[in-house]
């Protein structure tokens, strides 16, 4: 009986640790993630429609013209899409804290501490939080700009216009 007491006593000290160590990590990081992010999907979205608006008074070949705007709006999709999948992302991470959260309370609570279920919910998390969707459409959003700045300097070289 003096052993299950002092293993209760043990996973409450465990779960008002875990808790608000949680709780202001979850905070800091949405904090952080959210301004990121936002910042990030801004940035994209404006530097390839700038750069797809400021071909139209360029004299260049009509093919080169298109290319260059096809590329220019793949990265205007792919910069949306990289927003998109981060809101899935943070869903994602949302509940797997907020399943965490509870686990704790009910720890706190003198439930008993499963450890199956902390692994389950750490590679949850992990698999959340490692999702690399987002950095390849970041990634092809910044391609896309360098490949439409490309087909815009040899549009404007091959044509012979100056500015």
């Amino acid at each position: 009986m003096d052993e299950d007491n002092r293993e209760l006593a043990s996973n409450r000290l465990a779960a008002e640790t875990f808790m608000p160590m949680m709780v202001e990590a979850f905070h800091d990081g949405v904090r952080e993630v959210a301004s990121l992010s936002r910042w990030l999907l801004a940035t994209l979205v404006v530097i390839n429609g700038a750069a797809a608006v400021s071909l139209l008074p360029l004299e260049m070949g009509s093919g080169a013209k298109l290319g260059a705007a096809a590329a220019f709006l793949v990265g205007i999709l792919a910069s949306l899409g990289s927003g998109l999948w981060s809101l899935y992302a943070f869903k994602r991470v949302s509940i797997g804290a907020g399943t965490m959260l509870g686990y704790w309370m009910t720890v706190a609570d003198d439930g008993p501490r499963l450890a199956a279920l902390e692994a389950a919910m750490k590679r949850h998390m992990d698999q959340a939080i490692g999702s690399r969707a987002t950095n390849v459409l970041v990634l092809a959003s910044m391609a896309a700009f360098v490949v439409g700045c490309g087909f815009a300097a040899w549009g404007f070289v091959s044509s012979g216009a100056k500015a």
